[in-house]
């Protein structure tokens, strides 16, 4: 494996790292920059295709790289040999056929463990895609980059199924809504000046602030903080006060249990659609 080209397609990607600290075809090339704080695990994939999860001052970042090029996000059913599977979005990241996960440890740790790992798009995909990959036998770098974070190299609800497509917490009239996926969160705002115009970084949603609630009789429950060092911070603690109880409802009712024991994401007071 060629470590050049990983440090040449991380950099393309706005994620720069310096020199190679260790390169093995057994476990993902890792690289890191002490100097700037940088680290990064990567994996080359057929067809010139690259994954790389990076942490950067403290914040993580899982990237696709080689992809179809699209000005939309990339919603995609994710699955590894061992029967995991998982939806996730790949939002555009700034650079042609570059695509960010805005929830990268979740990402990051389903990629952990070798076989085969299979990506393709929703069969209504304006830029369809679908792919079957091999992934290195080891993963201990990957891990390094998780924990450089702060992030476990576990969770347990990574093994639950996400609310997004059958749960909404607003109830409209009696037809509740469906959350409209998005690379990042949706606030209301005031109406004010015009917003800047967005710079080519990539669009990363403040994954270390995330909480995840689980779906109980529909409400959320056993709220709590993804990133574990983020417990303590101010915001977390007010996230988790805030949705701790929340009543939420079903976009589908003719199966009343569809929500239940999901997994729902949150920033603040609204529902993060993070993947």
């Amino acid at each position: 494996m060629k470590t050049t080209l990983c440090i040449g397609l991380a950099m393309a990607a706005g994620l720069g790292i310096g020199s190679v600290a260790v390169a093995q075809d057994a476990d993902w090339e890792y690289q890191e920059d002490a100097a700037r704080s940088i680290s990064a695990a990567a994996v080359r994939l057929p067809a010139g295709r690259t994954v790389v999860v990076q942490c950067r001052d403290g914040f993580l970042a899982t990237v696709l790289m080689g992809m179809p090029e699209s000005a939309e996000a990339l919603e995609t059913m994710a699955g590894r040999g061992d029967g995991r599977s998982d939806f996730q979005t790949w939002s555009p990241a700034g650079t042609p056929g570059a695509y960010v996960n805005v929830a990268p440890a979740r990402s990051a740790r389903f990629l952990r463990g070798g076989g085969t790992y299979s990506l393709r798009t929703l069969e209504d995909a304006e830029t369809p895609f679908e792919g079957e990959f091999t992934l290195p036998g080891q993963s201990a770098n990957l891990d390094r980059v998780l924990t450089a974070c702060g992030w476990a190299t576990t969770d347990d609800r990574d093994g639950l199924a996400r609310a997004d497509d059958v749960i909404s917490v607003v109830n409209a009239d009696g037809q509740p809504r469906r959350p409209r996926r998005t690379s990042r969160s949706v606030t209301r705002r005031p109406r004010g000046p015009a917003p800047q115009q967005p710079s080519a970084e990539p669009v990363r949603a403040p994954a270390e602030r995330i909480v995840s609630c689980i779906v109980r009789d529909l409400h959320l429950r056993e709220c709590r903080a993804d990133h574990p060092a983020s417990a303590e911070n101010p915001d977390v603690a007010t996230t988790i006060r805030i949705n701790e109880g929340r009543r939420v409802y079903l976009v589908d009712r003719s199966d009343p249990a569809s929500g239940e024991g999901r997994v729902v994401h949150v920033i603040g007071s609204r529902m993060a659609v993070v993947d």
